[in-house]
């Protein structure tokens, strides 16, 4: 997709200056850093369009994501700025679709990332639908856009255990749960220990199938089969995620 094709209404704009605090021990920025920054645009942009959680929170409601896709061209580096793009698709069913581009100063598609967003009960901690309370919701729609991510992949029924992982209080976001983008960075924690550079990291695709709540512990389990890496995440009775990174 080229830079100016999303110069149009609906869609959110915000400048990302890599600093060091944003990059790891070689210069580039995380996945960490890049997944926050999407989800940090994407919040501010349900804010100006009035949906945001404090809105919905009020009406007993909570965004949630439950599947995204991740595709990266470059990882940029250190003291470079980038463009980000993020914008709401058409509902579909139950679910919100949402895009997000980065793009470097030349113009260069750095990365860009599809999810399928849902509402939570926030009581319950269950799935719904806003039905109507949040009024007319916003649809985008920019030619050549990337697809939603795939419900289903397959996926390897065994895998090693790689130990276990707790819940720290500066991982929980505003829905009191395991933030979204610290998911990534398990998974990109465990893709380092099996000897993966991260920078060439080209997708990651994950499926948040149940919350992880503050101070819980989960079983992380991986599979390496030459450049992909499967992580999973385990409770105690079900998965609480499952992801594939493909590296170059």
């Amino acid at each position: 997709m080229l830079e100016n094709e999303l110069q149009k209404d609906g869609v959110y704009v915000r400048k990302l200056t890599i600093t060091e605090e944003l990059a790891d021990e070689n210069g580039y920025a995380t996945v960490l850093s890049i997944a926050t920054a999407m989800q940090e645009a994407a919040g501010d942009q349900l804010v100006d369009l009035g949906i945001g959680f404090d809105v919905t929170s009020a009406k007993g409601l909570l965004w949630i994501v439950v599947w995204s896709v991740f595709q990266f061209s470059r990882f940029p580096k250190t003291g470079e700025t980038v463009t980000l793009y993020t914008w709401p698709g058409t509902k579909m069913h139950w679910f919100y679709p949402r895009r997000a581009y980065v793009f470097d100063a030349e113009g260069k598609e750095l990365a860009h990332a599809a999810y399928m967003w849902m509402l939570m009960d926030a009581t319950k901690r269950s799935v719904t639908e806003d039905k109507g309370m949040l009024g007319p919701l916003p649809k985008v729609s920019v030619e050549g856009e990337c697809k939603v991510p795939p419900m289903k992949i397959d996926f390897p029924a065994d895998l090693k255990s790689h130990g276990r992982r707790t819940v720290d209080a500066c991982e929980v976001d505003e829905n009191n749960h395991l933030n979204n983008a610290h998911y990534l960075n398990w998974a990109a924690d465990i893709a380092k220990a099996s000897g993966f550079r991260m920078h060439e990291l080209k997708t990651l695709w994950i499926n948040y199938k149940k919350e992880i709540l503050p101070e819980e512990t989960v079983e992380l389990l991986c599979e390496r089969d030459k450049d992909t890496l499967y992580v999973a995440g385990a409770g105690t009775k079900e998965q609480h995620f499952i992801a594939k990174l493909d590296f170059a």
